[in-house]
């Protein structure tokens, strides 16, 4: 395998997004191998001690609201896709699901990685390394999220480039946004400025880029730097009332003072609109967030 196929099998590899759904458990898979690759782990990965774990926290924190993870799912199906290799797999029951027996990759000691074409690639060029893991990130999840998550699979922050296949943002998206909910934060009315300069005040998508949602107003909001992450992790939502929308606070989240100023205070507060109403969040991409991110139950 070369640096073009792995980086073409990279962009197709087959994640189920149809209908708005999110399935990021392959490209957190390779994310958390490009991780282990980078710190010189060995090639394969145990998954019942390494895989199921670290995968399992990592969509607990970054995947869609759900009650079972289910992270062999993605050690088994991505072998298909061409960039994972399961030693031994061919003895291995297949449930009905099409999937490989849970029980047997736990107590058979299964470990999967990357193709050893590609594992010895990886490891001579940490900059293919580096333009996969932006390209799965630029592909699959929102830009907030993004060092996060390389924090989490261990590959570090500063790496960063943008020249992946995804449809590039419209730059005046930002501008549109801000100037609709004039460069306030729609939950909190945070706008500090330093001088002439506002700070801290960014424009987020409700439905994500990653899964289609436009660069228009109706699907953006204003938020401050915390509310903005908090709504991308699902901590914050919105619910759709007569003359507009309500936020929304997760049930999961607790703590003392700070949690009640910035969070729980907010719960049930109508969301500040637009200056022209018209252009009040698009209740679709609002039901698309309240589905596939906020984490439900809100509070009562």
């Amino acid at each position: 395998m070369n640096r073009d196929e792995f980086l073409r099998k990279i962009d197709q590899i087959n994640v189920w997004k149809s209908g708005g759904k999110r399935a990021p458990h392959k490209p957190l898979l390779l994310l958390l191998g490009l991780g282990r690759v980078l710190n010189g782990e060995n090639r394969l990965a145990s998954y019942r001690n390494d895989i199921e774990p670290e995968l399992g926290q990592l969509l607990q924190r970054f995947g869609p609201p759900r009650k079972a993870l289910h992270p062999e799912f993605p050690f088994s199906r991505l072998s298909a896709d061409g960039l994972w290799d399961i030693p031994g797999s061919d003895l291995l029951t297949v449930v009905s699901s099409g999937d490989f027996s849970v029980r047997e990759l736990r107590s058979r000691g299964i470990e999967g990685g990357f193709p050893e074409s590609a594992y010895h690639m990886l490891r001579n060029a940490p900059e293919l390394v580096r333009e996969a893991t932006q390209k799965l990130l630029d592909g699959h999840f929102p830009e907030s999220l993004h060092d996060e998550i390389r924090e989490a699979v261990g590959i570090p922050r500063t790496w960063e480039m943008h020249d992946s296949p995804v449809q590039p943002r419209d730059p005046a998206f930002r501008r549109e946004v801000l100037r609709e909910y004039e460069h306030r934060c729609a939950v909190c009315n945070f706008d500090v400025q330093l001088g002439d300069v506002r700070i801290g005040v960014e424009a987020a998508h409700i439905k994500w880029h990653a899964y289609g949602g436009p660069d228009e107003v109706p699907n953006g909001l204003a938020l401050c730097w915390l509310h903005h992450k908090a709504f991308d992790r699902g901590a914050l939502g919105l619910a759709a009332v007569d003359k507009g929308f309500k936020v929304l606070v997760s049930s999961e989240v607790s703590g003392v003072t700070p949690p009640r100023h910035w969070f729980l205070d907010f719960h049930d507060q109508e969301l500040r609109p637009p200056r022209n109403r018209h252009l009040d969040p698009n209740r679709e991409f609002v039901s698309w967030h309240q589905r596939w991110v906020f984490r439900k139950p809100a509070l009562p």
